[in-house]
């Protein structure tokens, strides 16, 4: 949820025109140090992005020139949020720049910091997308992903500084610009940045936009800049020119304010940096010039188009909802997408990881010494088992799936990614007309009414004197650990984790984690198990859950017997499937019905138990579209 900004303002010092880039430089040097005399902690929400730069080289500034006015050394904090999904030359980047800072830092003896952040474990974008929890942020839908990624992250961040030192001794510095964007200037002023004034939030920490009023133009001005051009001695900001020259030098929204609201809508136009995967452009130019000059990592890009191209395919989608409502329905509509193509970017994504291992394996061979990769891992085996847990958790796909993609992998088996012929032909059957229409519904009548209970006998049946006993059921003394909810109910330790995450601290070894894997895949790839047994098995051992998280552990696994009787009287792996199913009513004639039914029900007439009349009450009939979408489920 984002927070709302007041227009409280804490500066209203208004500077003059600057006669030089140099005077305009120290302009904004000068707000940042008033700022900073206001709290006690300067927090850079820093990407290592040419405009987050430009804040670092300017806030870095403001702290030694206090330091050396005065002799206070003013706290800096650089916060850079790792999505995990980062082109390979942006996560360089980020680590080269940041060892840059730091080394300028303390050779002027500054208080400063990098603080990385990383998106929770459930909400990784390619997990998120294969694990059937959502789908890829296009064009025109909510940016979801950067909500999760970087967002989030970065406001957990700033929840332990305000415990720290408090909301109110905090400033925010960021390099947002008027002039990036039609969105983003309108999202600007509705917010109150300004380049002269620090803001008071809501949460009441301080906010500072010390570049909003720059162009592109002043932004490479200091970034190319010298002390006698800027007025200051900086670092040397070389490498961020060189990424800027390898995507094509167009980034998001480097347009003019006019040049974009002619040209496109979207924040995004053109080619830009940041994820590896982004699909909030129609067209991911800077990637693709990447690529171009930089061959091995082509298969990434491929890998970005393929996703595009296939986001509205309509066999491509799941049609069944992922909750069953209080009626015993489940919405058939376009949410997730399909467990053929989530299969089939799993064997991908994991084929071009395996491939980039066997590459540095055969160059360290060649070379006798070790070959680092050329771009980190796309998944983790944290990640990879994130998925594992999502697919069992919500039953659409086969039992066992993962499993046997995983075995296959090790086995030697790559999977090659769609040809340019491929990918055109599946952007031609696109049919957006299909996304989110809802079709009817799978009436399940005999559901168990109720709220659900999450079981494991075999859970329920080990103690810690059997040697079967899972760790992760143990305390630091060997005995269970519990605790008690406000509702009375015991539960264990799997339910007072603070994430849903893949924990492998329990193994000692990279052996001993292949060792398990083998066994889990010998255990479930036959597909002879059910979903419920397969996720049952994965909080025993990996799956770390959040308090409170057993409820809906609870409703995952009444779905899945759900889904398990719905099969049995039909498949529902396409729409056309659900549409022949026996227990698929259209959504006209759903509404028909509950018309009918509402329309039978006699108004109910409450018994007046003092001496205020009877009150009649019309029955309501639920609207049970509401929560159907699992998008954003945890």
């Amino acid at each position: 949820m984002s927070l709302q900004i007041t227009t409280q303002t804490v500066n209203t010092w208004m500077p003059k025109a600057p006669a030089s880039f140099a005077e305009k430089c120290q302009q904004a040097i000068d707000v940042i140090k008033d700022t900073m005399g206001r709290v006690t902690v300067t927090s850079i929400s820093n990407s290592f992005g040419k405009d987050s730069s430009c804040v670092m080289a300017l806030t870095l500034e403001a702290a030694r020139q206090i330091k050396a006015e005065t002799g206070k050394n003013p706290i800096v904090r650089m916060i850079t949020s790792d999505t995990l999904v980062e082109m390979p030359t942006q996560t360089k980047l980020s680590a080269t720049m940041s060892a840059r800072a730091l080394e300028w830092a303390q050779y002027h003896d500054l208080d400063v910091e990098q603080v990385w952040v990383q998106p929770d474990p459930a909400d990784h974008y390619l997990a998120m997308m294969i694990g059937m929890r959502g789908v890829a942020s296009v064009p025109g839908s909510d940016a979801t992903c950067s909500v999760n990624m970087k967002v989030r992250p970065m406001q957990k961040m700033q929840r332990e500084f305000a415990k720290a030192y408090g909301a109110e001794n905090i400033a925010v510095l960021i390099g947002t610009r008027f002039e990036e964007s039609t969105e983003r200037n309108k999202n600007m002023k509705a917010r109150g940045e300004s380049a002269n004034k620090a803001v008071r939030q809501e949460s009441g920490s301080l906010q500072l936009s010390p570049i909003a009023d720059w162009t592109e133009a002043d932004v490479w001005r200091l970034l190319n800049g010298t002390p006698r051009t800027t007025g200051f001695e900086s670092l040397d900001y070389a490498p961020v020119i060189l990424h800027y020259e390898l995507i094509g030098d167009s980034t998001c929204g480097t347009l003019s304010i006019a040049q974009t609201a002619k040209q496109n809508t979207s924040p995004c136009a053109g080619g830009r940096g940041g994820c590896v995967i982004c699909q909030k452009v129609d067209d991911d130019s800077g990637m693709n010039n990447l690529a171009e000059k930089m061959p091995q990592f082509a298969p990434l890009a491929r890998l970005s188009r393929t996703i595009r191209a296939g986001h509205n395919l309509p066999e491509n989608r799941n049609f069944t909802g992922k909750t069953v409502d209080d009626s015993g329905r489940i919405r058939c509509f376009s949410n997730s997408y399909s467990a053929s193509w989530t299969r089939q970017l799993l064997a991908w994504v994991m084929s071009i990881d395996a491939n980039e291992d066997d590459y540095a394996q055969a160059q360290s061979e060649r070379r006798d010494r070790k070959v680092e990769r050329r771009f980190a891992p796309l998944m983790t085996t944290e990640n990879l088992l994130m998925v594992a847990f999502q697919w069992a958790r919500y039953g659409i796909q086969a039992p066992g799936a993962f499993w046997r993609i995983r075995e296959a992998i090790a086995q030697g088996v790559r999977y090659e990614l769609p040809t340019d012929e491929d990918l055109a032909n599946m952007h031609a059957r696109a049919d957006k007309k299909m996304m989110g229409k809802t079709f009817g519904y799978l009436h399940v009548p005999e559901i168990e009414q109720g709220k659900p209970r999450f079981t494991d006998n075999w859970r329920d049946m080990v103690g810690t004197e059997s040697n079967c006993a899972p760790e992760i059921m143990l305390t630091d003394s060997g005995d269970r650990a519990m605790y008690r909810s406000t509702s009375g109910m015991i539960h264990d330790t799997i339910e007072t984790s603070s994430l849903i995450q893949a924990d492998l601290s329990g193994f000692e070894s990279d052996t001993e984690l292949e060792d398990f894997l083998w066994w889990a895949a010998s255990e479930y790839a036959g597909g002879t198990k059910t979903h419920n047994d397969e996720m049952n098995f994965l909080l025993r051992h990996v799956i770390r859950a959040r308090n409170g998280y057993q409820s809906t552990l609870a409703d995952y696994q009444r779905q899945n017997l759900v889904l398990q009787a719905v099969n049995e009287k039909g498949p529902v792996s396409t729409l056309a499937q659900i549409m022949d199913h026996p227990l698929f009513v259209s959504a006209a004639d759903t509404k028909t019905q509950e018309d009918a039914a509402s329309a039978s029900k006699p108004t109910p007439m409450l018994i007046a138990t003092s001496n205020a009349p009877a009150i009649n009450r019309t029955a309501l009939a639920a609207n049970t579209d509401a929560g159907q979408l699992d998008l954003l489920f945890a």
